[in-house]
Formats: C-alpha cells, sequence, structure tokens
C-alpha cells in the first residue's frame, strides 16, 4: 500500500511539473484551471501571427485530462474561435484528438498543443464565400494570388475588397440622401460587422 501511495505521490510530482512546463511555454495565454489532472484553456495563434495582417484564425482550446492521465489521453474542445467554421473547427479537433491517441499513453501536453499550433498555422487562411456577395473568397485558379479581400479585425471574417466597398459606399449614399431604407443601413453598421450577413438590402452588389 505504501508503494502504491509512493507511486501516485510520484506520477502526481511527474504530472504538476509537466504543467509548470506548459506555464512557462505559453505564459499568460495559459489558464489552468485545474492542476492535477490537467485542465487548461489555452489560447493559440498561427505562427504566422506576429504580422496581424497575415493572420486569419485563432482558437482557445481546452484540454481536460482525467485522473488516468498519462494512462489515456486527455480530450479537447474548441471554447472561442476566429475565422473557423463549424466544419473546419472539427477538422482541426480531430487532428488534435487523434495526435493525443497516437502519443498515449505518455506525457504529452506541449508536445500536443504544439501540434494544435502547427494545424493552425497550415489553415491560416480565408475559407468560406464573401458574406457580402456569396461568392468564394479564394477561387481556386488564384490560390497563389495576393487576394483583393479585407478582413475585420474583431471577428477575422473576410470579404471581397470591392464588395466592402460597395456596401460601404451605398451605406454612405443612404444616409446623404435620407432614403427609407437608410434607418436600417445605419442599424445594421452600428450592430456591427461581426453578424457578417450584412448582405445589400435587394442584393446591392
Amino acid at each position: 500500500s505504501l508503494l502504491t501511495m509512493d507511486g501516485e505521490e510520484e506520477d502526481e510530482q511527474v504530472i504538476a511539473e509537466e504543467v509548470e512546463a506548459m506555464k512557462s511555454v505559453y505564459e499568460n495565454d495559459c489558464t489552468i484551471l485545474n492542476s492535477i489532472p490537467p485542465h487548461f484553456h489555452l489560447s493559440l495563434k498561427p505562427r504566422i501571427a506576429d504580422v496581424s495582417s497575415h493572420q486569419f484564425v485563432e482558437i482557445v482550446l481546452e484540454v481536460h485530462a482525467t485522473p488516468q492521465y498519462p494512462k489515456e489521453p486527455p480530450s479537447v474542445a474548441i471554447v472561442d474561435c476566429k475565422g473557423l467554421d463549424q466544419h473546419r473547427q472539427k477538422h482541426l479537433l480531430n487532428h488534435i484528438q487523434t495526435k493525443a491517441n497516437e502519443l498515449s499513453p505518455g506525457l504529452m501536453l506541449v508536445a500536443l498543443c504544439e501540434e494544435a499550433v502547427e494545424k493552425l498555422s497550415d489553415m491560416n487562411h480565408p475559407d468560406g464565400d464573401c458574406p457580402l456577395c456569396l461568392f468564394p473568397l479564394v477561387t481556386e485558379e488564384h490560390q497563389s494570388e495576393t487576394l483583393p479581400f479585407m478582413k475585420l479585425m474583431s471577428c477575422f471574417h473576410c470579404f471581397h475588397s470591392e464588395c466592402i466597398i460597395r456596401w460601404w459606399n451605398w451605406l454612405e449614399s443612404s444616409k446623404q440622401t435620407g432614403s427609407s431604407k437608410s434607418d436600417n443601413a445605419t442599424a445594421r453598421r452600428n450592430r456591427g460587422m461581426c453578424n457578417c450577413k450584412v448582405a445589400f438590402d435587394d442584393r446591392h452588389v
């Protein structure tokens, strides 16, 4: 019984040291909710995110281990994100969870989070359709070209540059003419672009 207790205490010490390593690697980006078993939130950006104009994705990853860790892998979830739709969130989570299963059994917290950063870096590009015109942001034949789009810093939603300029010009002209649509336009603008289905009334594109 004493041997078992000593073994458990030794395991807990190793896990506590691993959590400390996590905190030293990620510093303020890591919020420890529980040390043993490990449970934390980690704010992750792609490797290129030191240049904000080149950042299109960002997540807060939740890593939650059971008392059986490190014999069994922790579970992962996304508690907040920018720039990833449901499909891409699921793809990212599946990748991270698969990696956790591959690394199990064993200590893996830093390695798992680094894997998440690598995958997020691979996914660091605008995806889907422009919310204004509903056409793809990036067409397959223009993947390698500089893209004429704008990104909202608050939510990372992207729009074709031409679409956002037309939308803004339409808003301004609505205000100046005092049309009946101007109240709707102003309300839409004040509500913030984050709703992102800020389609032009009657498809003004």
